[in-house]
């Protein structure tokens, strides 16, 4: 009976981890992992302590020590080979989208959007760790000295905060802008290589629309981007 109960505080404290990571931002994510792991790290030491197991850890960690030089050499030697596909995979998987104020990241799996001002009063800030008034008056600066900026700023506060532009800020929603695009800026929107051929652009783009339509949370402003990038490329392949 005790180990049922156990067991089912366990799963208790399983699921509420979950439902609190899932509503936590990629920064509160990051701490939340490191938390737990240094907890679940002292709880298995205590553990092994308590059972008088401790001393299988010390052993293992001593059989393990003469294989560290020779795994160092494997990775050494495949690195090279590995690091083209990991420079890819990360490529594919993030989005960029980047105007004279602000720098926003678009985790592609996720939909979820980061920034870092480049320029004004909040230089070197990320938009994740500043507040909503903070960002209003960020905002307000954009709007008028950099319409692109806005627009970007606008799309982060649609999607960090649904309900940001009720009650009198309806106004703040006027900038959006149809300059010029570049190849690099296109690639770097749907997060795809010099060489993509067509199919993997249209992936890229599906992928990107499927996470940041307006109707799933996205932004018209976002959407006109992606397009944007889509035919920007495909009239150059």
């Amino acid at each position: 009976m005790p180990r049922i109960i156990l067991i089912l505080l366990i799963l208790l404290v399983v699921f509420y981890v979950l439902y609190l990571f899932r509503r936590l931002d990629s920064l509160k994510r990051k701490q939340l992992l490191k938390n737990l792991a240094i907890i679940l790290s002292v709880g298995l030491l205590a553990v092994l302590v308590l059972t008088g197991r401790l001393n299988w850890l010390i052993a293992a960690v001593g059989a393990t020590l003469p294989l560290i030089p020779r795994v160092a050499r494997f990775f050494i030697g495949v690195w090279p080979t590995v690091l083209p596909y990991f420079q890819r995979y990360r490529q594919n998987h993030q989005s960029t989208m980047t105007a004279r104020f602000i720098h926003l990241q678009i985790n592609v799996l996720s939909g979820e959007l980061q920034g870092e001002v480049l320029e004004g009063e909040f230089q070197g800030q990320k938009l994740q760790a500043m507040s909503l008034e903070q960002i209003m008056l960020l905002l307000d600066q954009c709007k008028q000295e950099d319409a692109e900026s806005a627009s970007l700023l606008i799309a982060y506060l649609d999607r960090k905060y649904p309900e940001w532009a009720k009650g009198g800020s309806e106004s703040y929603r006027e900038p959006m802008t149809d300059s010029e695009m570049s190849d690099k800026q296109a690639r770097d929107i749907l997060g795809v290589s010099e060489t993509a051929n067509k199919k993997e652009i249209n992936t890229a783009h599906k992928r990107l629309m499927q996470k940041l339509h307006p109707d799933r949370g996205g932004s018209d402003y976002l959407a006109q981007q992606i397009n944007k990038a889509r035919d920007t490329l495909l009239s150059s392949v």
